[in-house]
């Protein structure tokens, strides 16, 4: 009995751990704006095999960052036989046409991860011994590693200084009037807030310990 309840109390105290842990919370690398060359190898929906279709494209990609949304541009070398196209945030729209050769672009998402992609594809018979008509799914996995990134933060730090200078211009002459240091004030409530959760967490690590001890005392009397 002593030893499970000495468990419990270790496991608890670290779960507090993990949660006070400043790199508990991950983010999704985002990128900055700007048009990239972007190399990728698409893959089978089920396996890890290359899969047939990734002839079918013309390397490298583009990528687009417009305001941190992401969009892939491929370019087909085979127009004729990929009908559409499809990406994780809805379907392709067509960039550019000449001859067989097509560029579509969609949105997509965390390039980190295989981004999977719908293609119509129909291959007339005499290639292909007989008509292929197939809704063809794939895999593909993007090398984004030379993509400068733009990191979460400073995204917010943008737009929350965008907030800031115009809540000072539209308030300026009240607060002048009613509350000279109000600027002040506004700054360091938020950082106040943030240690809250912290200190939740160390009180019932504490808490935790108290218990223990009590226990510990009672069970050395008896």
């Amino acid at each position: 009995m002593k030893r499970t309840f000495i468990m419990f109390i270790a496991i608890i105290t670290f779960s507090l751990f993990q949660f006070v842990s400043p790199n508990s919370e991950a983010h999704a690398v985002t990128y900055a704006d700007g048009t990239y060359d972007i190399s990728f190898e698409m893959k089978e929906a089920g396996s890890n095999n290359t899969s047939i279709a990734d002839g079918y494209f013309t390397k490298p990609a583009k990528l687009v960052v417009k305001n941190g949304a992401n969009y892939i541009q491929l370019t087909t070398n085979e127009s004729d036989w990929i009908k559409s196209m499809s990406g994780p945030m809805g379907s392709a729209t067509d960039v550019s046409e000449s001859g067989n050769s097509r560029t579509v672009q969609f949105e997509v998402g965390d390039l980190s991860n295989p981004v999977n992609m719908n293609m119509h594809v129909v291959v007339p018979e005499e290639v292909a011994g007989m008509e292929y008509d197939h809704n063809h799914s794939v895999r593909v996995v993007f090398n984004a590693e030379n993509i400068p990134a733009a990191t979460n933060e400073s995204a917010e730090e943008s737009t929350e200084a965008k907030d800031e200078v115009e809540q000072v211009t539209a308030g300026a002459d009240d607060t002048a009037e009613k509350n000279p240091k109000a600027d002040d004030t506004t700054e360091k409530n938020p950082k106040t807030g943030d240690t809250t959760p912290i200190g939740v967490y160390v009180f019932l690590l504490l808490a935790s310990i108290a218990v223990l001890v009590i226990y510990e005392t009672r069970f050395a009397k008896n």
